[in-house]
């Protein structure tokens, strides 16, 4: 059994900048297109957070599976001085 979610946590991290706790917290309990909104909404928060953190190969590889993780890459692409379309190699 998964121990409960602690939002309030998830949320005093993020608030701190303690980006890996807060995506790491959310992140354990998030899930698409879920059922349950509560899981549906901390996907949502989840990709936010991603976003936020600067984290955007994360970002890419569920971008590869998941629309709002593609939504939220090309949002943040397209904003000035946002990251290049496709990562350098």
């Amino acid at each position: 059994m998964n121990p409960p979610f602690d939002q309030a946590a998830a949320e005093a991290a993020e608030a701190a900048g303690d980006w890996s706790v807060a995506i790491a917290l959310v992140g354990a309990y998030a899930e698409c297109y879920s059922r349950d909104p509560h899981r549906h909404n901390a996907h949502l928060w989840h990709i936010d957070l991603l976003a936020r953190a600067g984290r955007l190969t994360d970002l890419a590889e569920f971008a590869v599976t998941d629309v709002h993780a593609r939504r939220r890459l090309q949002r943040l692409r397209a904003e000035p001085g946002g990251p290049p379309s496709e990562p350098a190699r």
